[in-house]
């Protein structure tokens, strides 16, 4: 009994509070026929070209800098991979077994390890180093056309350096 009168309490407070009006669905002829802001259109006449800039440049050294780490990530895993390989491949020897001539290749326990890890390690670094070669190559591209183009912004025009303080070709 006493949460009914609670709950209702609470409804005629959230009533009586804002005016009792819901404003979210208040549909006055004066709202309706007011005007909206007049909408302007902010037109900025074409200006200076900057090109890029030293923060542009810092990024495409980071970015570079990673791949390159990653490069090298997936070339010691191909490296480790392959002495892996090695190793698991030396526990195993040639018996032929075949009338035919067929071989078979059987390997104590450590070659049964180390071959498919190694194979692996193998297999997964040097899909890692085709991909990293090639973002680095393109990385290390978006990189020189900033430099170059920064060169271009900066290039032999008379202008004036900020750091010097002075007129520098």
């Amino acid at each position: 009994m006493q949460w009914d009168i609670l709950i209702k309490g609470l409804l005629v407070l959230c009533v009586v509070l804002p005016g009792g009006r819901a404003f979210a669905q208040e549909t006055t002829p004066q709202i309706q026929t007011q005007p909206g802001p007049e909408a302007s259109v902010v037109y900025t006449p074409p200006g200076r070209y900057y090109g890029y800039t030293d923060y542009d440049l810092e990024e495409a050294e980071r970015r570079s800098w990673v791949v390159r780490n990653a490069l090298i990530g997936t070339s010691a895993a191909f490296a480790v991979g392959a002495i892996l390989m090695g190793v698991g491949a030396s526990q195993c020897s040639n018996v032929p077994r075949f009338v035919d001539g067929r071989d078979d290749w059987i390997c104590n326990n450590a070659g049964d390890v180390l071959v498919p890890l190694g194979g692996t390690f193998l297999g997964l670094g040097s899909i890692g180093v085709l991909t990293t070669g090639i973002m680095l190559g393109v990385r290390n591209r978006q990189k020189r056309d900033i430099e170059r183009d920064i060169r271009r912004q900066y290039g032999s025009r008379f202008h004036w350096d900020e750091r010097s303080g002075r007129f520098v070709f």
